[in-house]
Parts: structure tokens; C-alpha cells; sequence
């Protein structure tokens, strides 16, 4: 399955041919065959390359904003987000597209997991031309990530009207309409998700822990049954759809799910407790487990894997 858009086919399509080369300042024909040929291995992942031809340039026209730029995609491109940020810091300097720069620094910030900076880049980026989609879309994850709950509804709200074809939007939307206890948004938006792509699994883990928290097992169970499906080898879904069956009054299909969980991940003594208490039916030990505070062990690895699917507040599908 196709998880992760790459972010580099992404910024190479959204910039080198929407101006790049004729707005950040190409000194004759030969920089702009040279620089057309490096775009061209970059887009191809071939930065070794790529970097070749853009050093050659940059040591006849080192102000040529166009190969700096470049030269900052292929680095971030690589993991080099230091030496990214002050090949497109000095672009700047060059540069008539700032807010392209501005954009591409906060990518480099948000890779390199410094959200702060990235926020400042992405807000001077939208201070220049209309924001772009992937513009508002990653300020959008910027703003989830900083905990600016509201501002990162606005931004993903304006990402999916310029792209409502994008279930990446939609499902962070609805993480986001979450975090703001607007629950039937959410769904919603988990639904657009969805219906845009029936393969992605991440929504239906969501909107099953909502219908579960809401005390609607029906419909949690049909949303685990769903993301159980999608995504086999996730212990964690395996263990919500064995609870939603449970309290379904499904206790043998509640077991089969437990004992699944169980076989994917044996090191979680929270499952077997919770196998003892449906196989058993004891009755106190059922109401301590299913409605007393879960371990803190577990507590933690439940949201740490919650976090771990809400990565998609970073990558898109």
C-alpha cells in the first residue's frame, strides 16, 4: 500500500515548473540547461548527480537563487536539513520568490522536526503570493503539532476546499475537529477520508475509538471490523475490536479478536488479563478492566501508538 507521498516529487512539481527557473534568477542559457539538467536527476532521485551539476553552476554563479534552492532540495532531500536551511537562507538573498524560499525553509524546519521554526517560515510564506494548497496544508500539521487546535482546523478546512480530493487532508481535519471536541465533525471528515480512498485504514482506527468513547459499540465494531481488515498486523486495533465485540455481547468473537492481539504482540500482560476476564466472566474483575483506569503501562502504549497512527498529521498518504 501507498503510504507516504513523497515530499520530493511534491516541492519538485509544485516549484520547478511553476516558476522556478524563471523567477529566482537564471543568468543565461547555459546555467538554465545546466539547472534544467539537475532538476530533471532530482526529480528522478538521482541527487548525487543533481548536486554535481548544481556545484558546477554555483561555482561560475554563486547569487543563482534557482541552484541554491536546488541545491537546499536535494540536501533536505537527504537529511542534511542544516546545510538545507543556509543554502535556502542564502537564496533569500537572491531570490524574487521569496515566499517559494520562505516555504521551502519551512518544510526543511518541519523534516528536521523543529516545529517552531517551521510555524515562522510557513506564516512568512503566506504573508507573499495565495497560499497553496501544500502551503496550507502543512501549516496546518504545523499548527496540530504545536497544539494550536483551532488555527490548524481553519488551515485544513481551506487545504481541502483547493484539494477535496486529498484524504490526507481530510483524516488530519478530522484529528484536528477531534482535539477540538467537535466529534461529529470528525467523522465526517474521517468518512471523506474514506470515501476518497477505501484502502486507508487510519480513519476507520479513528472513528471507532469516538463511537466507542460515545458508548456506540455497534458502530465501533463495525469501524474496528473495518480497520482490523486494513491493517492486520496492528495488535492495538485487534484489542479495540475485541473490547467493542465484548461489550457487543459478542464474547466469542471478542475472545478469537483478543487472542489475535495476543499472538501479534505476547508482551502486553493488559491483553491477557483482559482474555482472562472474557473467557472467565468474572464479573468484578470485568467491570475493574472495562471500566476502572486501564494500567500505566498500557495507558502509555496506547497513546503512544495513537500517536504513532496520528503520524499522518506529518506524512502524507
Amino acid at each position: 500500500m501507498n503510504i507516504i507521498r513523497s515530499i520530493t516529487i511534491l516541492v519538485a512539481c509544485l516549484f520547478f515548473f511553476t516558476g522556478l527557473v524563471t523567477g529566482l534568477g537564471v543568468s543565461d542559457e547555459t546555467s538554465f540547461d545546466l539547472l534544467n539538467r539537475a532538476v530533471t536527476l532530482f526529480e528522478e532521485g538521482n541527487y548525487e548527480e543533481s548536486m554535481d551539476l548544481v556545484d558546477q553552476l554555483l561555482i561560475t554563479d554563486g547569487e543563482n537563487a534557482s541552484a541554491l534552492n536546488l541545491r537546499g532540495l536535494i540536501l533536505m532531500n537527504s537529511g542534511s536539513y542544516e546545510d538545507a536551511e543556509a543554502d535556502f537562507l542564502k537564496a533569500l538573498n537572491f531570490s524574487e520568490k521569496k515566499s517559494m524560499i520562505y516555504y521551502n525553509l519551512g518544510l526543511n524546519s518541519f523534516n528536521h522536526g523543529y516545529m517552531d521554526d517551521a510555524d515562522l517560515y510557513f506564516s512568512l510564506a503566506m504573508a507573499g503570493d495565495e497560499p497553496s494548497f501544500d502551503l496550507l496544508f502543512y501549516s496546518g500539521l504545523v499548527k496540530y503539532a504545536l497544539g494550536s487546535y483551532d488555527e490548524a482546523v481553519l488551515l485544513l478546512k481551506e487545504a481541502s476546499a483547493k484539494n477535496t480530493g486529498d484524504p490526507a487532508t481530510w483524516f488530519n481535519l478530522g484529528m484536528s475537529y477531534e482535539q477540538v471536541r467537535k466529534f461529529d465533525l470528525a467523522v465526517k471528515a474521517y468518512d471523506n477520508a474514506i470515501n476518497i480512498d477505501p484502502g486507508y485504514e487510519k480513519p476507520w482506527f479513528f472513528k471507532g475509538r469516538i463511537y466507542q468513547s460515545f458508548g456506540n459499540e455497534s458502530l465501533a465494531k463495525m469501524a474496528f471490523e473495518n480497520y482490523t481488515a486494513l491493517a492486520p498486523e496492528d495488535d492495538l486495533g485487534w484489542f479495540f475490536y475485541s473490547k467493542s465485540l465484548y461489550n457487543d455481547e459478542k464474547v466469542n468473537e471478542s475472545i478469537l479478536a483478543l487472542k489475535k492481539a495476543i499472538e501479534i504482540n505476547p508482551s502486553i500482560d493488559e491483553y491477557k488479563e483482559f482474555l482472562n476476564v472474557y473467557d472467565t466472566g468474572k464479573t468484578s474483575q470485568r467491570d475493574e478492566l472495562l471500566f476502572g483506569p486501564l494500567g500505566e503501562n498500557f495507558t502509555i502504549i496506547i497513546l503512544f501508538v495513537i500517536l504513532i497512527l496520528g503520524v499522518y498529521a506529518i506524512v502524507r498518504r
